[in-house]
């Protein structure tokens, strides 16, 4: 990984860090890792491009824990238990055809709706296959 220089000093290079924060979502307070930056040379703090994507999937990982939604790893693994890659499952299940990337990668939260259908078609093979014939997509 190329180290990156300090917008700031611009004579030292960013290290990634993170602290436990405490966070809370529909009254329930948990603990994420919240990532930043440290320069070596000036000693900076900043949060660059690549740790506000992981603050961010790590929140809302923590929002699918606190709404009993699947997780992303969970989806992964159903997704791949039906032998599906993500544009596959997208048309299976709707949801745009990157769908299941964002909610695999924990970058959107499923809907609902969506969740039940996903655990709906793992519990019953049946609803499974019925989708995969509504999709009109040989698999």
């Amino acid at each position: 990984m190329k180290k990156q220089l300090c917008p700031i000093c611009e004579s030292g290079f960013l290290h990634s860090e993170y602290e436990l924060t405490e966070v809370e979502h529909q009254g329930i307070k948990g603990t994420i890792k919240s990532y930043y930056s440290v320069c070596d040379g000036c000693g900076c703090e900043q949060a660059n491009a690549t740790d506000a994507r992981q603050n961010k999937r790590a929140m809302i990982a923590f929002k699918k824990q606190v709404q009993g939604l699947l997780t992303g790893a969970e989806v992964r693994k159903l997704r791949k238990q039906w032998q599906l890659n993500q544009r596959e499952a997208a048309r299976v299940f709707g949801g745009g055809p990157v769908a299941f990337s964002k909610y695999e990668a924990d970058d959107v939260m499923q809907s609902d709706a969506m969740d039940k259908l996903l655990r709906l078609a793992a519990e019953i093979p049946a609803v499974m296959e019925r989708l995969k014939s509504l999709s009109g997509q040989a698999f």
